[in-house]
């Protein structure tokens, strides 16, 4: 019989936040490389986008085995209700994932979303 363990993150670092305005100039102002689609991440009213600390480093993996991410950056926006896509005018556009069912997502969301009024 094979043993399912489940092993919650305990601890994300997030070394640099940007708040945008607005979720349309969130996506006006992502740079992907061509043909790469476009994907954020919504919860709790605040639409994102992480950018993980790649795994090719020994100490990051390490640290992930422990419970530790960490996110170089992560760019977010207020956006009070969901939908699937999101687009700029005469720019790019972007699928939008519902990531309210996951837990750490959501403990994301509420600490962006505390950072759109005290930022202000």
């Amino acid at each position: 019989m094979v043993e399912i363990i489940h092993s919650p993150v305990k601890q994300l670092v997030i070394m640099e936040y940007v708040r945008f305005p607005t979720a349309e100039e969130l996506v006006r102002n992502m740079i992907l490389p061509p043909g790469q689609p476009a994907v954020l991440y919504w919860a709790e009213g605040v639409v994102f986008l992480p950018i993980p600390m790649p795994t090719n480093n020994t100490k990051v993996v390490e640290e992930l085995l422990n419970g530790k991410i960490y996110w170089m950056s992560v760019s977010f926006a207020p956006m009070p209700s969901y939908s699937t896509m999101l687009s700029a005018e005469k720019g790019p556009e972007a699928l939008v994932i519902n990531v309210s069912r996951s837990s750490l997502f959501t403990q994301v969301a509420r600490w962006l979303r505390e950072r759109l009024s005290s930022d202000s």
